[in-house]
């Protein structure tokens, strides 16, 4: 138990000692997000599945063009058994077909497909928001709890003073042993604070490496807020217009109502084309051997009179997905002006506590400096004394909390308001592309662009 703890002051000692200048170079928040970025596997598994749903554009367009197939058999027969009169018949052909019309239904199934690729480019921006006001957030933990472990920190060291001095007026019996036994217990207090901000502090450090990739390296300062509306009301109309999941939404939405119209549209009749070349060769018992070639061209038409109820219930289907997707954008706008609310509060709470936790650590400064002054001249006990240098170690500690709260509150606000994409945040750095790979499969191509490349990369990615 004694080595785990030890092994924890460590860990801690090595962030706090990073983080306040030990190290040639300092991470910046930029710096967090722009790591986050490249290396989070969130971002990774939300672009591996927008590339899966390009396919569903490609699949659908190929749907629309003709199909070509060849074909081959071998048979053989003995007719009747006992004759042995034996036949082998071999067989080839190339067969063709084309829809010509089928109500539109192969358009809107591309259509449906592209609202849906945009739908989860929207849900993709919105993993990103995610991770960058995870990186945030971790950032601006191990910020806080880097102060909170050096205030502690400081305590332990004066009140080890406290305790060394109220020892030696102890001893030349300026105060009593119950004074020294409240310095004693003060300073035991303090102890076991400070071992509690060392482990929140090593927890923080755990979940920046897991968000970032890396561990905290003297985090500098957090740059100042980015511009904020002036309003709750301006807040919630940015959100409403850009956040990313109300633009999902509403892709979703029409996707689900070219699917509706797809599947009224199976009630009207399909025209297709239909080709076939090839030929038979044949072989029997005696000897003969005969080729014969044929060839055909031809149209079919299809017109839905009976089909037990099928496309009745498709359409029934179809319209409550609608009916479904339309209550989900109401929902999404409403979960995100909630969001913007909440963060709105937030930070407007922190503000507050910000200019209250200013106010507090002066009275209590003064309070302290007044109590020391007047202990001097026995107006004041031990007592008093700690209790004055707690209320200004609360206050310091209150301050803490209240910035960074505003920071954390600012950023969810940008990330409640759709803003804290990773084009906006400006990161320098080469951006996911979610068009590069939609252009190149668009037309549904036959090439598979490198699956064996693809293939090894994710099998290195498991064996690390």
């Amino acid at each position: 138990m004694a080595s785990k703890f030890q092994t924890l002051l460590l860990v801690c000692a090595t962030v706090s000692s990073t983080a306040f200048g030990m190290s040639a170079t300092a991470d910046s928040l930029l710096d967090a997000m722009r790591l986050a970025y490249e290396t989070n596997p969130t971002l990774a598994i939300n672009r591996a599945a927008l590339r899966t749903t390009d396919e569903s554009v490609a699949q659908a367009i190929a749907a629309r063009r003709g199909s070509l197939a060849l074909t081959s058999s071998a048979n053989f027969s003995q007719a009747p058994i006992s004759s042995g009169n034996i036949t082998d018949t071999y067989a080839i052909s190339l067969n063709a077909s084309l829809t010509l019309f089928d109500g539109g239904r192969g358009r809107d199934a591309v259509a449906s497909a592209t609202e849906s690729v945009l739908a989860a480019r929207a849900s993709l921006s919105n993993a990103e928001q995610s991770v960058m006001l995870d990186a945030a957030t971790a950032f601006l933990n191990v910020r806080r709890d880097v102060q909170f472990v050096t205030l502690s920190r400081n305590n332990v060291n004066v009140l080890k003073q406290q305790v060394q001095a109220a020892e030696d007026r102890f001893a030349v019996g300026a105060v009593t042993r119950t004074d020294v036994a409240q310095t004693q217990a003060r300073l035991a207090a303090a102890q076991s604070n400070l071992a509690a901000s060392r482990g929140a502090l090593a927890i923080s450090a755990e979940i920046y490496r897991a968000t970032v990739g890396v561990a905290p390296n003297n985090l500098s300062a957090p740059p100042a807020l980015p511009h904020l509306p002036g309003s709750l009301a301006a807040a919630e109309e940015i959100a409403i217009r850009t956040h990313p999941l109300m633009q999902a939404a509403h892709h979703a939405e029409k996707s689900a109502a070219l699917d509706m119209r797809r599947a009224q549209n199976a009630r009207l009749p399909s025209l297709s084309a239909n080709a076939s070349v090839g030929g038979t060769y044949a072989d029997d018992f005696f000897g003969n051997k005969q080729w014969r070639d044929s060839a055909s061209v031809g149209l079919s038409a299809s017109v839905p009179i009976y089909a037990g109820g099928s496309i009745s219930a498709a359409i029934r289907q179809a319209g409550t997905i609608v009916e479904r997707r339309m209550a989900e954008t109401q929902n999404t706008r409403v979960v995100v002006r909630q969001n913007v609310a909440a963060s709105w509060f937030e930070l407007q709470i922190a503000n507050a506590s910000i200019a209250a936790s200013q106010l507090q650590i002066e009275a209590s400064q003064y309070a302290y400096d007044g109590i020391q002054q007047e202990a001097e001249l026995g107006a004041r006990t031990v007592l008093d004394i700690l209790n004055a240098e707690q209320d200004l170690l609360n206050a310091r500690t209150n301050l803490i909390s209240a910035m960074h709260k505003k920071s954390v509150a600012g950023y969810r606000l940008l990330a409640a308001m759709g803003l804290l994409t990773p084009e906006n945040l400006e990161l320098g750095i080469e951006l996911y592309d979610p068009g590069k790979n939609f252009d190149r499969i668009r037309n549904a191509p036959v090439s598979t662009f490198g699956a064996g490349q693809v293939l090894d990369g994710i099998s290195d990615r498991w064996n690390r």
